[in-house]
């Protein structure tokens, strides 16, 4: 019984596959015409550009180096603290990024060691339910069921500690990384209570709120009120997209935050190529909620 320890163990439970390949292919041709046509002229557009990941395994750290030396050739990093009061105050004058992490994994801990020495303050959403979790076949089945990955090892609060030391936030990604936008609204008020109390208990504050899955189909209107009536100052999604100033001034429970999910496993040219093709598309409606 072992937990994973490299991102290429979990390509073997996870293989690329046809449609993979497909989309493999099709972001090298995308990547090319953004090279043609000077796409990277786009990067320096000013906005605001949230990415975040779940894991940064041992195989990986190499590549979360060299992804954030590239970034910052033309991009500004901001904490997720600051990031948000930009958004709420229309100051995005220049490009920014902003780096988080969902789920709570242990090897979350390097990840912040490297975002440290970067000098890049990030937020780590947890789950409060599962931090210092050890019983394996507790973690495989959570695992399974909720991340639909093999067991890897989770974060313990003394890690925890150490990343808020660093300087990152601690966020909060529900109490157990249910599916908001299809459970009773009784658990999804437990949920996010108990989370941002718990984490409060235990980190002094936690101001930021990013739900599971992240599609707008796993979340909905009351949810989002009761984030905010819970005392959290933002709540993220994974629907891809960047942010510009709104031109008038909006209540903070009104602002959607959009996060691009990334792999750094990816190449780079296949992530920068999202964030060109946010910056063509970027519109102040991302700024919002749909519902």
């Amino acid at each position: 019984m072992e937990y994973i320890q490299e991102y290429s163990q979990l390509k073997k439970f996870k293989p690329l596959g046809f449609r993979g390949l497909l989309r493999s292919l099709a972001l090298d041709g995308l990547s090319n015409i953004d090279e043609l046509t000077n796409g990277q002229a786009y990067l320096r557009k000013p906005r605001l550009q949230f990415l975040y990941i779940h894991h940064v395994f041992i195989d990986e750290e190499l590549a979360l180096e060299k992804l954030l030396q590239s970034l910052s050739t033309h991009h500004t990093f901001l904490s997720y603290s600051e990031a948000i009061n930009k958004l709420h105050t229309g100051t995005i004058d220049k490009p920014y990024i902003v780096i988080s992490s969902d789920d709570g994994l242990k090897n979350n801990l390097r990840a912040a060691k490297i975002l440290n020495d970067f000098g890049v303050s990030a937020c780590f959403f947890i789950n409060p339910s599962v931090i210092g979790l050890t019983d394996f076949i507790a973690v495989r089945n959570y695992c399974r069921q909720k991340l639909h990955f093999p067991p890897v090892a989770f974060l313990t609060w003394d890690e925890v500690d150490k990343i808020q030391k660093m300087g990152h936030d601690i966020g909060s990604h529900t109490l157990t990384h249910i599916n908001i936008g299809n459970s009773p609204t009784d658990e999804v008020i437990e949920e996010i209570n108990q989370s941002y109390s718990q984490l409060v208990a235990r980190c002094g504050e936690s101001k930021h709120f990013a739900f599971p899955y992240g599609r707008f189909a796993d979340f909905n209107e009351t949810a989002k009120e009761i984030v905010f009536e819970a005392g959290f100052s933002s709540c993220a999604t994974a629907e891809r997209g960047c942010h510009i100033n709104h031109p008038t001034t909006l209540p903070i429970d009104k602002f959607c935050i959009l996060r691009d999910h990334i792999v750094l496993g990816w190449s780079i040219e296949h992530i920068m190529h999202f964030l060109i093709a946010n910056s063509k598309k970027q519109n102040v409606n991302n700024n919002l909620f749909p519902y």
